[in-house]
Order: structure tokens, then sequence, then C-alpha cells
């Protein structure tokens, strides 16, 4: 069931946004931001604890900082598309964006088997973080022109990714060996788009009462779970 819903997200990110083509995008700006405060709090109250229990201090934080690099080289590909950003699409050469997309699906995938004290709260992090990123992802390929066949294949490699890194990190040795050093770079990856959504979802630097309440709802439903 895990899979199924990992996978579902995505579609349903995508078919939210052809049916609300003309919504006002100021909604999935708000979910964004609820998205990048739940993965920083994941990060904070439930994987670092985890990560550092497991690995010495320099371990840890080495392939953690190993993690944001790597997150920084995907982006040089997908120019910001798993944090939200619009103008990802490239039609000459869209197989970059989807490898780069696929890759970053798979590696947040591989921990959410492994350890089942962090399973659920991660899990659900991972589903928030999906479903504003496939509907800002549909929402850049339509704006394209792309035909809708293109959209549900592309969507449909996106969505598969996560499903099946779980899976592996579930039955393959390598995870059982090496999924703390896994979960180190996981969180790397995760720590780096979580502030950038936050930092750059918000160009006005305004006060913005919504997203503050949504951010603190973030942070609360983070610890709760």
């Amino acid at each position: 069931m895990t899979y199924a819903i990992l996978f579902i997200i995505v579609i349903l990110g995508g078919y939210l946004a052809f049916q609300f083509q003309h919504a006002d995008k100021q909604y999935i700006k708000l979910l964004l931001s609820f998205s990048g405060a739940y993965l920083l709090s994941i990060i904070v109250f439930h994987l670092l604890p985890h990560v550092y229990g497991e690995l010495n201090g320099k371990t840890a934080g080495f392939f953690i900082m190993l993690g944001i690099v790597f997150q920084l080289v995907l982006e040089l590909f997908s120019h910001g598309a798993e944090h939200g950003h619009k103008h990802a699409f490239d039609r000459r050469a869209p197989w970059i964006l989807l490898v780069s997309l696929s890759i970053h699906a798979f590696m947040e995938g591989l921990p959410i088997n492994e350890g089942h004290h962090l399973h659920y709260s991660y899990f659900y992090g991972i589903l928030i973080h999906k479903l504003p990123i496939a509907i800002v992802l549909t929402s850049v390929m339509i704006e394209s022109g792309m035909s809708k066949t293109k959209i549900f294949l592309f969507l449909t490699v996106f969505a598969a990714m996560s499903p099946l890194a779980a899976f592996l990190g579930k039955h393959l040795q390598f995870m059982l060996v090496y999924g703390a050093y896994v979960n180190a770079f996981v969180v790397g990856i995760l720590a780096h788009i979580g502030t950038t959504i936050l930092f750059e979802n918000e160009h006005s630097h305004r006060f913005n009462i919504r997203k503050f309440v949504l951010i603190f709802m973030a942070m609360l439903f983070a610890y709760l779970t």
C-alpha cells in the first residue's frame, strides 16, 4: 500500500494541475511553504537524531554535506523543479529534466522502509513534498505545450521512482549495511530542498500571516508524527 500511495500522490498532483490550470497560483506557493517547513521539521525532529545516533558527528556531517552538494549538482540540470521553480522545462531536452528529477525521487525514497521509528514521519514528509511539486511540474509542461500523452509518461516515470527505491531499500542488503550513510546523504538533499522552498518562496520579504500559520502548523504536525 505504501508503494501505491507514493505513486498515486504524483499522479494526483498532475490531475489537479490539469483541473485547476487557471486557479490562483498563490495557493500553490502556500502549499510549497507548508511542504518545505514540514520537511525541515522532519529533519530536525526525526532524521537528524537518528543519523547522529548511528554515525559519529564528522561522518554524519560529511554525508549530509555530500547530499547538499549532490542536490546542487542535480539542479544544474533540473533548474530547481524539485522545489517548485517554474522555469525548469526545456522542450529541446526534456529527458534531462526527467533523469535529474528521477534521481532525486529515487534517493528520497530509499530511507522510507529503513528504520521503523522514522518510517511514518518521513513517509508523510515525502508525500507532502511530492504533491505540490507534481502540480508545479505538470503546470510547467502544460504551459510549454507538451502533449497530454507525453506529460502522462513523464509523470509515470517520475512517480515510479520513490516506490521503486522504497522497495529496494527494504530488501537490499546494501541498505542494511549502509542505511545510516544513505539516510545522512538524503538528509542533506532534503535540507537543501526545504530551506530553498522557504527562503525563495517569498520574494517581497513581507510578513505573510497565512504562510506563517502554515509553517507553524507544519512544525507542529511534524513534531506530533
